[in-house]
């Protein structure tokens, strides 16, 4: 493998935290906690920490390993089948993230078009990145982040004027469901961070716990932003009737007043976090594949070509009914994120300390 720098790496790690929460985070909370949604995201940072600080301390105990190698060496055959664990979770994690961009795409820019046709093309792309190494996609993360950062400029530019704290009462009016808010902002979220423990530490350049940590608050302060937003100007009736409420605030903006419908450019910047997000996890499954079955770059490559195209497969008979993606996503998907992403990690962690 070899090495990233620091902001390349920071950049993942801002696109993972974005990455799902229109298109799966925001609907939860807006169906459970409502107008307190805002609250729930703030209560899930600061509880975030704990994963967050669970990942890191794993990335500086052991730096020349990934969490793979980890699991072998610490915890032998008990380690291997977690690591089998983690990979069909991460699969099953990587075909959900698939279909939401094959239907947010297929639902927002080209609802006449054909869903294979849309699969093959974003297929092919996935398939070029990813038998590369990591470092030509966290180049583009670099890149796609600088875009991402320009395009939230111009979106908070155009909104701040509509505004109107009075959507926001009452406050609290949710208690019973701010805290599941909170569960599922960090399953969907916050965990995903995981993934970046298969990047060893050793092969970060300049690598820095305390830049890892503001990404970590900027990134999910601006998640915050974005339900601030959306129910301050739709309130949340608008914001509970809409598909993606926070695609549609975006066509409000407008730039200098002169040039509107801007948002199929705008919301660019969420197709392009679900993107990384994919390359991410189909990464972690490649550098796992190879640790645990010690399988030859080539073979490797073979091998995860046939897994993009069984995800793209699968994504074309998956959830045809309106409506069950959503359920299976509260209902199953965040706790195999949860077994997955938090329970393994903290099971290593304990296993640490009791070496120690």
């Amino acid at each position: 493998m070899k090495k990233i720098n620091s902001l390349e790496y920071n950049t993942l790690l801002w696109f993972l935290t974005r990455a799902t929460f229109i298109e799966i985070t925001a609907e939860i909370l807006l169906n459970s906690a409502h107008q307190d949604s805002w609250i729930s995201i703030i209560i899930a940072i600061i509880i975030g920490l704990l994963p967050f600080s669970l990942f890191s301390y794993l990335k500086n105990k052991y730096p020349n390993q990934n969490i793979i190698q980890i699991n072998k060496t610490k915890l032998g055959k008990f380690g291997t089948f977690l690591n089998l664990i983690l990979i069909a979770s991460t699969l099953i994690f990587t075909i959900c993230s698939f279909w939401i961009t094959v239907h947010f795409i297929d639902s927002q820019y080209l609802y006449r078009t054909p869903i294979i046709i849309i699969i093959i093309v974003l297929l092919l792309p996935v398939i070029y990145t990813i038998i590369k190494n990591i470092h030509v996609f966290s180049k583009v993360s670099l890149i796609m982040f600088y875009i991402s950062l320009f395009f939230i400029v111009i979106i908070l530019t155009g909104l701040v004027s509509n505004i109107d704290i009075d959507n926001l009462k009452p406050i609290l009016n949710n208690k019973d469901n701010i805290l599941y808010g909170s569960f599922c902002f960090i399953g969907f979220n916050i965990l995903p961070l995981f993934l970046l423990n298969i990047i060893p530490k050793n092969k970060i350049n300049n690598y820095s716990p305390k830049k890892s940590f503001i990404f970590y608050l900027i990134s999910s302060l601006s998640l915050l932003n974005v339900m601030f937003l959306t129910i301050s100007i739709f309130g949340i009736h608008l914001s509970e009737l809409y598909n993606y409420p926070s695609f549609h605030l975006l066509k409000r903006v407008s730039v200098l007043d002169i040039i509107d419908r801007v948002e199929s450019i705008l919301s660019l910047e969420w197709f392009l976090a679900l993107f990384i997000q994919i390359l991410m996890s189909l990464f972690f499954i490649k550098e796992a594949l190879k640790e645990t079955f010690q399988t030859k770059e080539k073979t490797n490559n073979i091998i995860m070509t046939i897994v993009c195209l069984f995800i793209a497969f699968l994504t074309n008979f998956i959830f045809t009914t309106q409506g069950t993606e959503l359920a299976y996503f509260k209902n199953i998907l965040i706790y195999i994120l949860y077994i997955a992403y938090l329970i393994i990690p903290l099971i290593l962690f304990f296993k640490s300390l009791k070496k120690s």
